[in-house]
């Protein structure tokens, strides 16, 4: 009776053991999903709203649109038809892409969410210099405020 029990104990053992070096088989799963979404999606419930601003002697108009998880993007159209089109999250610009504010060259700007400038690019091919940077910078934060206030205050009413 000891050896069955053994005998069986054993068996279990090497059953258990071989169900475990069993190589995994490989299942299809759905893609990843980035945890952060990409920017270009926007929700059709997003709130939107549009203004007019003259700021530093430029009269613009634009649409702001504000996603989850505190972003806001806002399309500018100014009075010189140049155009551009930030991203934010939170206080932070995330992107910028459009004309410069003080030449109609193309710029892209990237950001890192702890403000670090990742990418500087221009349509002519030249450095983008750290004034117009500053200047897009200034630029967003006195459109977000603007978004902002006219937000709080149509909420309210």
């Amino acid at each position: 009776m000891f050896s069955t029990c053994r005998s069986l104990q054993t068996g279990l053992i090497l059953l258990a053991l071989g169900a475990c070096s069993k190589e995994p088989t490989t299942t299809q799963s759905a893609p990843l999903t980035p945890a952060i979404a990409p920017t270009n999606e926007v929700a059709a419930n997003a709130p939107k709203l549009s203004g007019r601003i003259n700021v530093a002697g430029i009269e613009a108009t634009y649409e702001a649109t504000f996603q989850e998880q505190e972003r806001l993007r806002i399309a500018e159209q100014r009075a010189d038809s140049r155009r551009g089109e930030y991203e934010l999250r939170g206080a932070r610009l995330l992107h910028y892409s459009g004309s410069g504010l003080s030449s109609a060259d193309a710029i892209e700007l990237r950001f890192s969410l702890q403000g670090v400038l990742e990418l500087a690019k221009s349509g002519s091919g030249g450095t983008v210099s750290q004034e117009e940077i500053s200047a897009i910078r200034e630029r967003a934060q006195l459109l977000r405020s603007h978004a902002l206030a006219q937000k709080t205050t149509r909420d309210h009413y």
